[in-house]
């Protein structure tokens, strides 16, 4: 199991970010949780920057305050030099390679770690993304031949990979990892 410093959130809404500064912070890369968070496009598209309010209520969906998808995240993290890829659409293998070579990987999952279900959703422009109410960002950092272990807001968890897998789905089994 990889060792990382997992640090609580520092906004309500700000999973995103605490895990963008842990996995940086594993790199040696050091941001403020607020820094971070604050340098983040905003949009009315989670897939192009941050969704609402940071300190809003949580279980929404776009237009309401959400949070970010991958993409930004990792494009974020590279302008702090944080060699990361981000997106949607990536296999447990790939994820298994990435702890296995001594990468942790950030995972958008629902909750803490539970079902959800994806919606369309159309931005102001026209465009089309999926999102789920819960929206959730968790740090995977070990695995076994049962289950996947991650960290949340501080705290480790093992579940099956079938709990995993069915959560980290709802989204289209979007991540960021190192390149």
């Amino acid at each position: 199991y990889l060792k990382i410093a997992a640090h609580p959130k520092y906004y309500y809404l700000g999973c995103e970010a605490a895990a963008a500064v842990d996995l940086a912070g594993f790199y040696d890369v050091s941001i403020y949780q607020s820094d971070f968070q604050q340098k983040l496009p905003l949009s009315d598209n989670p897939d192009l920057g941050f969704v609402g309010d940071v300190n809003g209520p949580w279980g929404q969906v776009p237009p309401y305050a959400y949070g970010v998808h991958a993409a930004p995240v990792a494009a974020l993290l590279q302008q702090y030099g944080v060699e990361v890829e981000g997106g949607k659409g990536y296999t447990l293998e790939q994820v298994k390679e990435k702890i296995a070579a001594g990468h942790p990987v950030i995972a958008w999952v629902i909750g803490n770690m539970v079902g959800g279900v994806p919606a369309e959703y159309t931005d102001s422009k026209g465009n089309k993304t999926i999102v789920a109410a819960y929206e959730h960002v968790v740090i995977l950092t070990g695995y076994d031949k049962d289950s996947i272990r991650y960290v949340n807001n501080g705290k480790f968890y093992d579940v099956p990979y079938k709990v995993f897998l069915n959560s980290w789905g709802v989204l289209g089994n979007m991540a960021v990892f190192h390149k």
